[in-house]
């Protein structure tokens, strides 16, 4: 067994060496060591998932059972798997030059092309079709000296056997984690390591990414809503549709941007006037701050959110999010844009580390500090445990900390809170508002208390340190308060706050505009006085003369659409609700544009 993961390991190990190689200028920046050391990880992995079934046999305590012809056909049968694994790896790094990321799930769009495909491996490729057939040849041939030809009868008694493959039992259970102990298992954020996407694309693996998209292939089908005469029609108006060039000049204002875990507006009664009675802190900053009250979330899930906000990258229907591919590719990146500045990048959750991935996000987005749950002490006396998503009050005073061990150089922070997430904590006595109820509504109310307080008292702490009156303070929710009934008006369904705070002007102005989560990026590219162009699917909220573009809410396999008044909703080609309009066409024409240019890997051209 140990053969047969040293033999693959190093056959993969090459195969990355041969990738730097080759493409030298794309990884002119990257460290081959570090990414053979990491590349480990993602390599015994898809070693331990592809091999299970015939290491599993090998494992089996039956000393009768395991001779060296059953071993044999073991060690041959792995090595088929991983010829199959490392041909793909071959193919994926062959491609890796047309779009510079690896092949990922289109590996499973190669079968209407196969003829074309076969064409150009025997002509124009047809080195590189040699060189992995030889490859290949090698590799067969160091399997059966080194690791089929080493197949002898298992000795020893039953009670020796047992112990050793229990042993063996969970170091592949954690090879298979990719090598992590505790939380999600290893995913291709992980490869991310605050250095950047060409040393994380060095360190991943081709075969293991087209693995994972298995499961997805029939999803990955490009984005068709109109035809290709519509599509240059688009094409010829907006050459370059999603590209932004920020027009501030460099602020120095601070930026502290707090992602309220299911803030509704409909529960804030300085927006909504309901009188809930639980939101009097934000209510008092809304009355001194710009408010959107046409603001709402890219989509009903929490990482939605965050990689509409933070990268402005569309969460289109049917498409892994930020943290499960979308981050190989080429993308603006807040934290990275505002490092480049000069900007000290921060980003904390309540929630643990790796919940959403959110610790390999944090790298890939380009932040220098990054903190979760495990690291915030409790600072309050709760009469319980953490709960699953932290304590907010904590988290946000654990930030304020943080913040102030370097005052003098300037900011840009992102909290995620999560108390207010279901099941609702039992906050205590002086939060309940309602009867709690960890499911309902009331329970929710009683934590949005509680988490109104904690920004409260956050602010209140803010005020006595000498960043303050430099400091913007945005304040947005992720998505609406998930509910079991789904709301049929599409505006409740994903309407949220945004406010923003300016303690050096604290003016109270209401703004009509339709915006949602992708305005925000470009709106920060602007306040810190980004120099490069960004690339989003938004507008900043900045620029009052910007058109106003239809605005696409995901909620998985179907998209609604506001706009000026009208809403619609549709999967794929077939219209839910609503009627064809120009604004409609036009939303349809950018998502599929952006599809394009993401699968092509040129959102950032």
């Amino acid at each position: 067994m140990i053969r047969i993961f040293a033999v693959a390991a190093l056959a993969f190990a090459a195969l990355r060496t041969g990738l730097f190689l080759a493409y030298r200028d794309h990884f002119a920046d990257a460290s081959l060591w570090r990414a053979l050391a990491t590349g480990l990880r993602f390599d015994a992995q898809l070693i331990t998932l592809a091999c299970a079934p015939f290491l599993l046999v090998l494992l089996l305590p039956v000393p009768r059972w395991q001779t060296a012809k059953l071993r044999r056909f073991c060690a041959w049968a792995c090595g088929a798997v991983l010829a199959v694994l490392f041909g793909a790896a071959y193919a994926d790094a062959v491609y890796f030059g047309e779009v510079n990321r690896h092949l990922g799930g289109e590996l499973f769009n190669i079968g209407n092309d196969l003829g074309e495909i076969l064409q150009t491996a025997g002509q124009s490729r047809l080195t590189a079709t040699l060189g992995g057939t030889a490859a290949l040849l090698g590799l067969a041939w160091a399997w059966r000296r080194w690791v089929a030809g080493a197949a002898r009868d298992c000795s020893g008694s039953l009670k020796k056997l047992i112990s050793i493959n229990l042993l063996t039992l969970l170091l592949l259970a954690f090879l298979g984690r990719g090598m992590v102990l505790q939380g999600k298992p290893l995913s291709a954020i992980d490869a991310f390591d605050g250095t950047g996407q060409a040393q994380a694309n060095l360190a991943l693996n081709g075969a293991l990414l087209s693995i994972k998209a298995w499961k997805d292939r029939n999803n990955i089908k490009p984005l068709h809503y109109l035809d290709e005469a519509q599509m240059r029609g688009f094409a010829a108006h907006n050459p370059q549709p999603f590209l932004y060039r920020p027009q501030g000049k460099p602020s120095g204002k601070n930026i502290v941007f707090i992602l309220l875990e299911s803030w509704s507006y409909h529960y804030i009664d300085a927006l909504a006037g309901k009188n809930y009675g639980v939101t009097p802190n934000m209510d008092a900053l809304a009355r001194q701050s710009q408010v959107w009250d046409n603001f709402y979330a890219a989509g009903q899930r929490s990482i939605i959110g965050i990689q509409a906000a933070l990268t402005s990258v569309p969460a289109l229907p049917e498409r892994e999010p930020l943290g499960f591919g979308l981050e190989l590719n080429r993308i603006s990146r807040i934290a990275e844009l505002a490092g480049a500045q000069g900007y000290r990048t921060i980003m904390a959750q309540s929630s643990k580390r790796r919940s959403f991935h959110m610790d390999g996000i944090a790298k890939a987005l380009g932040f220098q500090e990054y903190y979760g749950q495990e690291d915030v002490p409790v600072l309050r006396d709760y009469g319980q445990g953490v709960p699953a998503f932290g304590w907010d009050y904590d988290t946000l005073m654990f930030l304020h900390k943080k913040l102030n061990e370097q005052p003098q150089r300037p900011f840009f922070a992102f909290l995620f809170t999560g108390t207010t997430h279901e099941p609702f904590a039992d906050v205590g006595a002086e939060f309940r508002a309602y009867p709690h109820d960890a499911k309902g509504e009331n329970g929710f109310l009683n934590t949005l208390k509680y988490s109104d307080w904690a920004v409260g008292e956050f602010m209140k702490h803010a005020q006595k340190q000498s960043w303050y009156n430099n400091t913007l303070f945005v304040f947005a929710a992720d998505h609406t308060l998930n509910s079991a009934v789904r709301h049929e008006n599409v505006r409740e369904r994903f309407h949220i706050p945004l406010i923003i705070f300016d303690p050096s002007d604290p003016q109270p102005v209401r703004h009509a505009r339709e915006s949602s989560h992708y305005d925000l990026l470009p709106t920060f590219a602007d306040i810190l006085g980004i120099r490069q162009p960004v690339y989003t699917f938004g507008s900043s909220l900045l620029r009052p003369d910007a058109p106003i573009l239809p605005l696409m809410l995901n909620q998985g396999e179907s998209t609604a659409m506001l706009h000026d008044g009208e809403t619609a909703e549709f999967q794929g080609k077939q219209l839910i609700s609503g009627t064809p309009s120009p604004a409609l066409e036009l939303l349809q024409a950018r998502m599929q544009s952006a599809d394009g240019k993401l699968r092509e890997n040129r959102w950032a051209e």
